[in-house]
């Protein structure tokens, strides 16, 4: 089975989330995990799982998909979401790895953090959305690494939200961790290459959810 057949499919992540092992043959894939999204402490919110949320993860020799259903989020508020794949965790103090740890030095832990989708957050204050990370050179990726270890890494799915969509950026909105955001709410300690693209803005940025699927091989 093509990896990109499952994209096609997620447009409906929680029909996906009974039917996906068995639609997909044994030998492609490695995993498929389906788990809630988590409120983050910069959600403003308690953190914890969020009502109504679906993440699922596939990965494999080809590389990891996913598809995220969320809900809570501000209608009419761009997000993007992304992935980290921590492909050497065992430097991690914790587990699973905590942003700073990633972020710092994305080489000692071997990681690939890039854009995995981004969309405008519904009237309802949900969306749906879906991407695919190949093996190889990752295009945007905030570290000098590739994505060799698909099946043994730590995936990380923040949704960052970007604020109400500005027409005159609304392309950078979508395809960029900086635009649309202040200087004073993008951590510290992100690589100075999340700060490379996009136009700055008026709006406090925050990582509002997050799902983490943890190495239990």
């Amino acid at each position: 089975m093509d990896p990109r057949d499952f994209i096609k499919r997620v447009t409906q992540p929680a029909v996906i989330a009974t039917a996906l092992l068995a639609l997909v043959p044994s030998n492609t894939v490695a995993e498929a995990i389906t788990k809630p999204m988590s409120w983050t402490p910069d959600s403003g919110m308690l953190p914890g799982p969020v009502e109504g949320t679906t993440a699922i993860l596939e990965k494999g020799p080809f590389g990891a998909a996913m598809a995220i259903k969320s809900s809570g989020l501000t209608p009419g508020d761009v997000v993007t979401v992304w992935w980290v794949a921590i492909q050497n965790p065992g430097v991690c103090a914790a587990n699973p790895c905590t942003p700073s740890e990633t972020m710092v030095d994305g080489t000692v832990s071997d990681s690939v953090v890039s854009l995995a989708a981004s969309g405008v957050v519904g009237e309802d204050g949900t969306i749906s959305l879906a991407g695919f990370l190949p093996v190889g050179d990752v295009e945007g990726n905030f570290f000098a690494t590739t994505f060799h270890s698909p099946e043994q890494a730590e995936y990380h799915l923040p949704i960052h939200n970007h604020g109400p969509l500005d027409p005159s950026i609304a392309d950078e909105m979508l395809s960029s961790f900086r635009a649309g955001c202040t200087d004073e709410s993008i951590p510290a300690y992100y690589p100075q290459t999340a700060l490379a693209d996009g136009t700055k803005g008026n709006f406090a940025c925050k990582t509002v959810q997050v799902v983490s699927f943890p190495d239990e091989n």
